[in-house]
């Protein structure tokens, strides 16, 4: 053995104690891995970067916030909402991996290779099988380096990366539809908060008042009892009295502790701030008659609810998979092409090009291949299944949120009135007491009253605006603009208020809409109109809107006419009466004419017509016309 042969092997002894001292190294350090538990200063610290992370780059809520303002904050800043859009920018990163798969695979490798010793090989003849004469040889250099880059595309792997991508696709649209569904349900929730809040700050100080006036009073009653300076079973009462008024102060400061921080989780601020809503106006106690047609109303959830465009998208997936199925049946395809280089000194051409074709079929997919395709077309009977499913619980959704909302509204109708009746009772009672004539008991318990009234009908407004949240998020109505993604978030309030009062009733911008009832969509319910007004169900269009021919319409009297059928029977003039005049004031103060037409043909159509509250009222007014003509 030759100096340079023993050099060489030392050095290749060496290099193979290395590494198998750095195998071991690794292998122990793996193995002494042990838990290590975060101290309490570091989750301290964690804490206190998270909480400047929430709060980090948010506007100042240096006025007033409107209920706009609000919906702008949460679709700005909450958190749960760019979680979505989060979710939606991965899965278009997804989309863009997968785009890439459908291109060929390049490969480029470099490397060293040794050997302790020459690769010496003996030749035997061929054909006498005796070993050949000549001496052992070799024709591989002991270190060599090697190199090459090869480029190889499958073609069958190129056909399922296809449907791959077109499914990532589908999976990107099921991302921004369930970024609108979150988006709508915010805006379902903040609607309803915003009001309950707003009754917090409406009422927080008138019943911190109530409460103190009610303690006092109470310890007045308790030192006349001691005194015995009254009949002690009427200061037990009298302390009854206060204490339920108490109790149930106390229950409605209870309920308005919590709204205004559920306000500021929703829109993301710290619980806690001090924040001022807008104050209302009267056109914000007002809710809008819902007058799209039910039918329309179907229409519209099918084309537009988010649940519903993801399950249709779901349903194109599983038909990618069918198809995917089908063609993992196919053989493959590989196509290779590639240069490459050798350091071996006995090569005469040390870099060279390849290039190769082999088809491929793995026989074991052909056996298994209708059980996989069965199975594929199961689950597309279970994607077309769920969609229907889906479909069939949308058109309840859509009767449900329109019922909840007409109830929601009537309710809010009567806790308005109710309201007004309370504040005027308190108001009177208020000035009774200024004149000595009331006791602090039942000033208190008025007072009490009226705040439990103002509560009962911001809580009803606050359940129908979240029943109108309802509506717009089963039909799939968006309430931002699509162009204002990047906008300030003043311009985002401003543009989200106009869109929500453009959206009242969304039949308003449906130019094919050719409903009359639907003619005036954003009209009001003021507060204390006629009752028979404030049912959402009186929609009878010869009540609203009364033929030029129709006599009742030719009379001189202001208020609208009533037509009873498709001819007018009766012709009514009678004297105005206040929008906030009590039942009995629609009594006419003036006769009534009764037309000449036999009363059995308005007999004839009264079974038809009769159920209509405006259509009862004019039967009464032709009764008591009738009476006083005999």
């Amino acid at each position: 053995m030759t100096i340079l042969q023993i050099a060489h092997l030392t050095k290749t002894k060496r290099l193979a104690r290395l590494v198998m001292s750095v195998s071991l190294a690794a292998l122990a350090a793996g193995c002494g891995i042990a838990p290590h538990p975060l101290t309490d200063q570091e989750f301290a610290a964690g804490a206190v970067a998270d909480r400047a992370e929430m709060f980090k780059g948010q506007a100042p809520l240096d006025k007033p916030l409107t209920l706009g303002d609000a919906i702008a904050r949460v679709l700005r800043y909450n958190l749960d909402h760019s979680t979505k859009m989060m979710e939606e920018a991965l899965a278009l990163g997804q989309l863009d991996l997968d785009r890439w798969d459908m291109l060929p695979k390049m490969t480029a490798s470099a490397g060293y290779v040794g050997r302790s010793d020459h690769d010496t090989v003996r030749s035997r003849d061929a054909i006498t099988l005796e070993p050949a004469l000549a001496d052992p040889y070799y024709s591989l250099d002991r270190d060599r380096h090697v190199a090459d880059l090869t480029a190889s595309w499958n073609i069958l792997d190129f056909g399922v990366s296809y449907v791959n991508a077109r499914e990532s696709g589908d999976r990107v649209l099921i991302a921004g539809e369930r970024r609108r569904k979150a988006m709508q349900n915010l805006v379902q929730e903040v609607r309803s908060a915003y009001w309950r809040a707003l009754a917090t700050q409406q009422l927080h100080d008138r019943v911190g008042a109530v409460i103190n006036d009610a303690d006092q009073a109470l310890k007045a009653s308790n030192q006349v009892e001691a005194e015995q300076l009254r009949n002690p079973l009427d200061a037990l009462r009298y302390q009854k009295t206060l204490l339920e008024s108490l109790r149930q102060l106390e229950a409605i400061n209870q309920e308005l502790s919590t709204a205004k921080a559920e306000l500021a989780a929703l829109i993301n601020v710290p619980p806690g701030s001090d924040f001022t809503l807008a104050a209302p106006t009267d056109a914000d106690m007002k809710l809008p008659q819902w007058t799209m047609p039910v039918e329309q109303m179907e229409e519209m959830a099918f084309a537009n609810n988010p649940d519903l465009h993801e399950q249709v998208y779901q349903s194109r997936i599983a038909v990618q998979e069918t198809r995917k199925e089908f063609l993992k049946m196919l053989p493959g395809i590989d196509l290779t092409a590639g240069r490459n280089y050798d350091s071996n000194s006995f090569l005469i051409s040390n870099t060279w090009n390849q290039a190769s074709a082999m088809v491929s079929w793995n026989l074991f997919s052909l056996i298994s291949a209708p059980d996989r395709i069965r199975l594929a077309h199961d689950n597309e009977a279970l994607a077309d299944r769920r969609r229907l499913a889906l479909r069939m619980a949308l058109l309840a959704q859509v009767h449900v949120s329109r019922q909840q909302y007409e109830s929601e509204s009537r309710q809010f109708n009567l806790a308005d009135t109710l309201f007004h009746v309370e504040s005027k009772i308190a108001a009177a009672t208020a000035q009774r007491q200024a004149n000595d004539a009331q006791s602090d008991l039942e000033r208190i318990g008025s007072a009490t009253s009226a705040i439990a009234a103002e509560l009962r009908r911001y809580q009803t407004l606050a359940q129908a605006q979240g029943a109108l949240g309802r509506i717009e998020a089963t039909l799939g109505i968006d309430p931002v603009p699509g162009n204002l993604g990047t906008a300030d978030i003043g311009a985002l309030g401003t543009a989200i208020t106009a869109r929500l009062d453009a959206m009242q009733d969304p039949l308003a911008q449906d130019p094919l809409a050719q409903d009359p009832v639907a003619q005036n969509p954003l009209a009001q319910n003021p507060v204390g109109q006629d009752p028979v007004a404030q049912n959402p169900l009186a929609q009878d269009p010869a009540a609203q809107n009364p033929a030029p021919q129709d006599p009742v319409a030719e009379g001189p009297a202001p208020a609208p006419a009533i037509a009873v059928g498709s001819e007018a029977d009766v012709t009514a003039s009678s004297t105005v009466q206040p929008a906030d005049a009590p039942p009995a004031a629609f009594v006419p103060a003036v006769p009534v004419k009764v037309s000449a037409k036999p009363l059995a043909h308005t007999a004839k159509r009264t079974h038809r017509t009769s159920h209509h509250p405006r259509i009862k009222l004019a039967l009464a007014v032709k009764a008591i016309g009738s009476a006083r003509a005999k």
